[in-house]
């Protein structure tokens, strides 16, 4: 899952300590005199698999520094993403078995390097793929309902003659209207974020819905994302959000009663929510 805050910070500066360290370590083995020849293969082996390894880890760190800003995060999209999983995957592997098959002790710093960058990666490959999203980071989103709304809320996205949502440090306001449908013409970022739920009344005072798991008396259930699809495969600019507020019990018996929700004629693909 994406980090933020000082947890960024740390991770950045621990993966650029690694980085420096590996280096150093490479540079040293680099200018190693051999002379035995028997060896200088092995020899040859361990510098490149400790090569590898210097890849795998510049490649997590520039994932990293991407999270530093959501623009930066948005702007490589996930395509700049799927680019920094190859250089970060299939180096890990190749120095993993180039250091594997190596000679000397400093072998071991690529060989345990590449065991931690690849279970690292492990870590947010599942993690996105459980949040069904790639590791991009976007603007988190406030969500104001009307209070004791109850039932599907619309979010129409990229309509060029609705208002811009407005932007509070960093966060993305959306005041729903009393009939659960609002239309703006900003754009759907894609990633990840942690977005908030509230009940709002007309004297200002709002109150916090959670957005839990099945059992543990949340109001936000069945959040997803629908769009017309190209020609090309790429994804429109108009984006319609879903999601439905009430207790479990109403969720289900909407679900199971076909209850109504707002259609967007338009928006033929749907994808879960990823937060």
């Amino acid at each position: 899952m994406p980090l933020g805050g000082k947890w960024l910070g740390i991770m950045l500066v621990v993966l650029l300590l690694w980085l420096a360290f590996l280096c150093r370590v490479w540079w040293g083995l680099l200018r190693q005199p051999m002379t035995d020849q028997r060896l200088l293969v092995r020899h040859r082996i361990t510098l490149t698999g400790l090569g590898f390894s210097i890849v795998a880890v510049g490649s997590l760190l520039l994932l990293y520094l991407s999270w530093i800003s959501v623009s930066v995060s948005q702007h490589l999209g996930v395509t700049a993403i799927r680019v920094l999983a190859i250089f970060l995957f299939w180096p890990t592997i190749v120095g993993l078995l180039l250091s594997a098959v190596g000679s000397g002790r400093k072998r071991f710093w690529g060989l345990g390097s590449c065991l931690i960058t690849g279970l690292w990666w492990l870590s947010l490959a599942m993690t996105s793929a459980i949040s069904m999203g790639a590791p991009v980071v976007r603007h988190s989103t406030k969500f104001l309902i009307p209070a004791n709304y109850v039932g599907w809320v619309e979010v129409r996205y990229g309509e060029t003659t609705a208002r811009v949502l407005p932007m509070n440090e960093g966060t993305l306001i959306c005041q729903i209207p009393a009939d659960g449908i609002l239309v703006t013409s900003t754009l759907r970022e894609q990633g990840w974020a942690k977005d908030e739920y509230f009940y709002y009344s007309e004297d200002g005072s709002v109150s916090e819905l959670r957005e839990t798991g099945w059992g543990r008396g949340g109001m936000i259930w069945g959040g997803s994302d629908e769009w017309q699809q190209l020609p090309s495969g790429s994804k429109p600019a108009q984006t319609t959000e879903y999601f439905y507020v009430g207790t479990e019990e109403r969720y289900h018996h909407a679900v199971s009663t076909n209850e109504r929700r707002p259609i967007n004629e338009s928006a033929i693909q749907t994808v879960p929510n990823s937060r």
